[in-house]
Parts: structure tokens; sequence; C-alpha cells
């Protein structure tokens, strides 16, 4: 387990200490646990309880971390798909989680959009460092269709390498896609914010009915 302890440390300095050491090295170490899922039975009455139940009762991928949904109301017909680099530890997407929350708000407010009225779910809904993304993926796949089933969503954004979702795309009817970078890449790379933008200005465009 070397590594994951040298891995936290680095992420423990990268960031300013932000992160405390000990909750690095658990989080590294995290999917060694053999901890069980137990869910309740819950009354599911959103989109977001659904697909949260889902994500908590599926075992297809070796690893107890689940990803959050973030949901949203999804009357701006907007849902936002996030698949952050898939270079990033779990300790760094966490670290950076008030960042990206900080930019999803800019973003959508710049055309107009309280982010809340989107609907935002991650790719890959499980964290894994056991599995490689794609096989992740495969997993996901399936879920994330039925998700979109559930939105109903008018435009998708996805924020962050969208080819693992061709088919996904291919299948789809009525709903307009757009690509943007993920906000983590955005943040390390501000000169990438100028094409996000005009990406966003579609958006409004189409919101607009122009």
């Amino acid at each position: 387990m070397y590594h994951l302890l040298k891995e936290a440390i680095l992420t423990h300095i990268q960031y300013g200490r932000k992160t405390p050491l000990i909750l690095a090295y658990t989080d590294e170490i995290n999917y060694f646990s053999d901890r069980k899922n137990v869910v309740a039975p819950v009354a599911l009455n959103t989109v977001q309880e659904k697909i949260q139940h889902m994500v908590a009762q599926c075992t297809k991928c070796k690893t107890t971390e689940k990803n959050t949904i973030h949901g949203g109301d999804a009357s701006s017909g907007i849902m936002i798909i996030l698949n952050p680099p898939s270079m990033l530890s779990s300790v760094e997407k966490k670290v950076l989680q008030s960042d990206v929350d900080t930019m999803l708000d800019r973003m959508m407010k710049a055309i107009g959009i309280d982010v809340k009225a989107c609907y935002i779910t991650p790719m890959i809904k499980c964290e894994s460092q056991r599995e490689l993304p794609g096989t992740m993926f495969s997993h996901c796949q399936n879920l994330l269709a039925k998700e979109i089933e559930l939105v109903k969503p008018q435009i998708i954004i996805v924020m962050g390498d969208m080819r693992p979702l061709q088919k996904i795309v291919k299948n789809s009817s009525g709903i307009q896609w757009y690509n943007i970078e993920h906000p983590i890449t955005l943040l390390k790379n501000p000169e990438l914010k100028k094409p996000a933008w005009n990406t966003l200005k579609l958006v409004k465009a189409v919101l607009d009915g122009k």
C-alpha cells in the first residue's frame, strides 16, 4: 500500500493541505473495504432518488464508494453529465469539488440559467481504482440511458470526454447534445474557457428559440 500512501501525501501537499492527510489516506485505500451498502426501504419519488437507489444496489464494479447524483429539478430542460479527467484521484476530485460547483454555477448564470434548474449527474456512478474507466462506464451505460429517459431533457451538456456516450447519443431522439471541457480542465487550462463559452452561447440560442 506504499504507493497509496505516497499519492495521498502528494495530494495533501498539492492542495495546500486543505484535506487532512488521514482523510486522504483513508480515501485512497477505501476500495479495500468489504463493507456492504445497506439501503433501507424508502419512497422513491424523484428521478434523483430512483437513480441513487439503483446505483446503491449495483455491485458490478469492485468498489464500495458511490458518486453522488446531484439531481436538480431539470425545469430548465438541461441535463449536465460530468466526466472528469480520468487521471485524477478520488481525493483530488473531492478537494476540487467546491471549485467545480462554483464554476458550474457561474457558467449557467452566464446564460441566464439557475444551476439548480439543471439535472446534474456523473457519467460514471462509482469511484474505483480497481477498474478502468471504460469498464466502469460499460457497467453504468444502461443506468445512464434510463436516467436520461426519466429526466426527459431538451438539452444535454456533456462536460468532459463524450466519446463513451456515442451509442447513447445515437439512440436518443429529440435531444440536442453539446460538449465542453469539464470544469476541472477549465480551471487548469484557462485558455479553454473561450471555446466553452462559445458552446454555452449555442445552448442559450436554443433556449431562446433562435
